[in-house]
């Protein structure tokens, strides 16, 4: 009889690792947020949405820059300088456990820019990237309102994605208005919930004592927290129920045409692939 060596299969082209998650016991780093505005007068509305549907905010129309919100965590600085600072013998193991960590802190909690745009003089709008730490939300929150509290004369505007199921495209938080419109909108209801930037201003604003008039969309999305896919008839949706409330009759008309495009822009990538 003759046994033939055991011959291992190729090596996987691709391999995924678990994400380095470091010491648990450490808290999470607080976020140092500072906002640039130059001179600019009252506004109607402030606009605040999530990265994964920015295209709301983009489209409309007369953009200008306003100012800016810096997000760095000079406690990782400090910390980095301590570690490096006392360490006076060599530990490879502690080397490369320090290594590893610095570069997943790095990278999970690295310094931005947010830009503020003004659009058609009276509508400021701001689109808040994902963060990990949900600390920073809170924080970015309130310095928002802090600069842009007396600023605003109408309505605080959030739009935040939402695993709906009911087959709506769009709700809004249940909130007291005369608009004819946003009446005809669906209220959320439990058990749905909206996270992210557009929770964190409202709660911030409910804080206050009600002094802020806000209107609260919400969109059907599917995903995970942060990283949703947006409906696209609710992205449609919500951009008219926009164009009613914030733009001028000779603007309306490019402000759809800019979502419907980008819309059926973003379907022919996502279907260009082929499931496996």
């Amino acid at each position: 009889m003759l046994f033939k060596p055991w011959n291992d299969g190729p090596a996987p082209r691709h391999t995924f690792e678990d994400e380095f998650e470091g010491d648990e016991t450490k808290p999470s780093p607080v976020p140092e947020i500072k906002i640039e505005l130059k001179e600019h007068g009252s506004i109607d509305y402030l606009i605040l949405a999530p990265k994964n549907i920015s295209v709301i905010i983009d489209s409309l129309p007369q953009r200008k820059a306003i100012g800016s919100i810096r997000v760095s965590y000079p406690e990782l600085k400090v910390q980095t300088t301590t570690q490096e600072s006392t360490e006076d013998d060599y530990d490879e193991d502690e080397q490369l456990y320090n290594a590893i960590h610095e570069s997943n802190s790095s990278s999970k909690y690295s310094d931005l820019e947010i830009p503020i745009n003004v659009y058609s003089g009276s509508i400021a709008g701001i689109v808040v990237p994902h963060f990990t730490n949900a600390i920073t939300y809170n924080i970015l929150s309130r310095r928002i309102i802090e600069a842009f509290d007396s600023m605003v004369k109408k309505d605080w505007i959030t739009l935040s994605p939402c695993s709906i199921n009911n087959n709506q495209s769009l709700n809004k938080l249940s909130i007291s208005t005369s608009n004819s419109l946003l009446e005809m909108i669906p209220n959320l209801k439990p058990p749905h919930f909206i996270t992210g930037i557009g929770a964190s201003i409202i709660s911030e604003l409910n804080n206050l004592g009600g002094t802020s008039s806000f209107i609260p969309l919400v969109l059907n999305s599917e995903g995970q927290p942060g990283f949703e896919k947006v409906s696209n008839d609710a992205i449609v949706d919500s951009g008219y129920v926009l164009s009613e409330i914030l733009i001028k009759d000779h603007y309306k008309d490019d402000y759809l045409k800019k979502i419907s495009s980008s819309v059926r822009k973003f379907n022919s990538y996502s279907n260009s692939g082929m499931y496996l």
